[in-house]
């Protein structure tokens, strides 16, 4: 019995593996590539992983600082998470920043991740809010 438990955790870590893949930043789609360019091009990556999925890749950009942005397969970010300093304004949608200005004036977005038409967003001192962009907040945690 513990035998095949051990044949079958191995067998699961090797298939686990093998839909996952360190990459170079070249090897990102060339919107993706442009994104970390514009925006985080003063940080060092630390590594990049492809995850293989049925309906394509995805992709993990790491940060040497713990930071993080995955992409889809387009290269669009899904979502982006950071340690040091706050998401760029530009880069949230501006219905998602006039709430959090009106709302939570000290605070500042860490992270923010694309949830199919909405968003969901953690603030500095760890509130979570998510939001549509058809009715605006949704959801405060």
């Amino acid at each position: 019995m513990r035998k095949t438990l051990l044949a079958l955790a191995a067998s699961l870590v090797v298939a686990i593996g093998a839909f996952a893949a360190e990459i170079t930043l070249k090897q990102l789609p060339s919107k993706a590539q442009n994104f970390i360019h514009e925006y985080f091009a003063k940080d060092q990556i630390r590594k990049i992983h492809s995850h293989h999925h049925r309906h394509g890749n995805t992709y993990n950009v790491l940060f040497t600082d713990g930071s993080k942005v995955n992409f889809d397969a387009k290269g669009q970010w899904t979502k982006i998470k950071l340690r040091n300093d706050s998401i760029p304004v530009e880069i949230i949608p501006e219905y998602i920043t006039t709430y959090v200005w009106d709302n939570y004036p000290e605070e500042v977005i860490m992270c923010i991740e694309s949830e199919g038409e909405g968003h969901e967003v953690e603030l500095s001192d760890g509130t979570e809010l998510t939001f549509n962009p058809k009715t605006g907040i949704v959801k405060i945690d």
